[in-house]
């Protein structure tokens, strides 16, 4: 093994870009056509994974041996404290049934003696703030359910809150899939996706070079080139071969040796479209652009 750093303060520049703001909004059904806020919290809310492992045992090693650890399940839950308290959130974390109709004054809340299908929740989402990202972290857990019931005293000059924990439960339908996920966004720590040279001619092609690997695909909506002043339409375009930093413009009209020739690029309006480094930073709108042509 050789020599490591000898930093011992983890600060770096980047540090400011990931952390993590404020206690979030807890949604029902996030993402789907019910989507719905469950109210407001108050004191933070508590997101949990434990995985359970099994250590398969070997004559003779004093220890767990790499390799040998196996996942026999994972829980995962979210505790969430409920400011706000409606019906709707009793429901939930009672799993029981409703009566809105028998009294004009009062929902009527009663509890049952099964589990049905209907009181799994699609999901229950953490949809918080990351410093670096104008997108939030998302944090789903699926086919969710409140088994721990509810216990709260109300006190006076106090903020009488209500626990509820979700757990996230396998969909039989698909028991290999993970329980959760976590939307993290891509932060770029404000590096742009640019051009680093002037663009050149190299057999018939602009040539662009950027300051990022380019992503595999690259779509030519949004080039524009002219030679001598006349729009010419991009054919095709490409990452390069050897330089993956490269794009190549293949043009209805290769110039010859003198011509002017410019490039410039809009964002599309289609994100699918967009021209984007390997890491995902879109490559922003750029003005007309000379290209050299000796």
């Amino acid at each position: 093994m050789g020599k490591g750093s000898t930093n011992t303060i983890g600060l770096t520049a980047a540090t400011l870009q990931h952390l993590l703001v404020d206690a979030g909004a807890v949604y029902k059904n996030y993402a789907l056509a019910n989507e719905a806020l469950i109210g407001a919290t108050s004191g933070g809310n508590e997101f949990d994974i434990k995985p359970k492992t099994r250590d398969i045992k070997v004559d003779g090693i004093k220890g767990t041996v790499k390799g040998l650890t196996q996942l026999v399940s994972t829980e995962v839950s979210l505790k969430v404290n409920m400011l706000e308290i409606t019906t709707d959130t009793l429901k939930m974390a009672l799993m029981a049934d409703v009566d809105t109709a028998s009294n004009p004054d009062y929902d009527i809340i009663t509890g049952k003696n099964n589990i049905e299908l209907s009181d799994y929740i699609d999901n229950i989402a953490l949809v918080g703030t990351i410093s670096g990202s104008t997108l939030p972290i998302v944090i789903i857990l699926k086919n969710a359910l409140s088994t721990d019931g509810i216990k709260f005293s109300n006190k006076d000059a106090a903020d009488n809150l209500l626990p509820i924990t979700f757990t996230a439960n396998v969909d039989p339908a698909i028991p290999a899939a993970s329980v959760y996920e976590i939307h993290y966004p891509k932060i770029t720590d404000g590096v742009l996706f640019s051009i680093q040279e002037i663009p050149i001619i190299d057999n018939g092609k602009i040539v662009l070079t950027f300051n990022e690997i380019v992503a595999a695909t690259v779509a030519k909506d949004g080039f524009v080139v002219t030679i001598d002043g006349v729009a010419d339409i991009v054919t095709a375009s490409a990452r390069g071969v050897n330089n993956l930093y490269t794009i190549a413009l293949t043009l209805t009209t290769s110039p010859t040796s003198g011509q002017v020739v410019t490039v410039a690029y809009t964002k599309p309006t289609l994100d699918a479209n967009d021209v984007k480094s390997l890491e995902g930073i879109v490559l922003n709108t750029f003005e007309a652009t000379a290209v050299t042509n000796n």
